[in-house]
């Protein structure tokens, strides 16, 4: 069993390694492509568990949300685009992060966000495509 000293820097292991990631400034905002975030995404010590751990339910949706901004960028006729999509929705998902920051769901809550208007914007133009 986990003592109650350990547990809390445990449940803090994925906001520090979505850090890079997440963070605010403009400079890691603008370093944070599609390819960047795979690449730090392979590197995440936790295997992709939607009904596992906090750790593994981040891993999961970080691999869902590139996998969906993949499928965008062909939606979206290349990189160009999509960078801007993605730096628009880090905007908008920062903001309901940010209710939450410095708790361990808040890289959930975060990813959740992208996810759910990823989803979104891929049905719109599915639908746009379809007609």
């Amino acid at each position: 069993m986990i003592g109650r000293p350990l547990l809390l820097p445990l449940l803090l292991i994925p906001a520090l390694l979505l850090a890079p990631l997440i963070g605010s400034a403009p400079a890691q905002a603008a370093d944070d492509t599609l390819p960047r975030s795979i690449q730090q995404q392979r590197q995440f010590p936790f295997r992709p568990d939607c009904d596992g751990n906090t750790q593994e339910m981040v891993a999961c949706l970080w691999q869902r949300r590139n996998q969906a901004d993949a499928r965008l960028q062909r939606l979206l006729g290349g990189p160009a685009l999509l960078e801007l999509w993605r730096s628009s929705r880090r905007q908008v998902c920062e903001r309901a992060a940010n209710k939450v920051a410095g708790g361990s769901i808040q890289p959930i809550v975060w990813l959740g966000c992208e996810n759910t208007l990823n989803t979104n914007l891929i049905q719109q133009i599915n639908q746009s495509l379809a007609h």
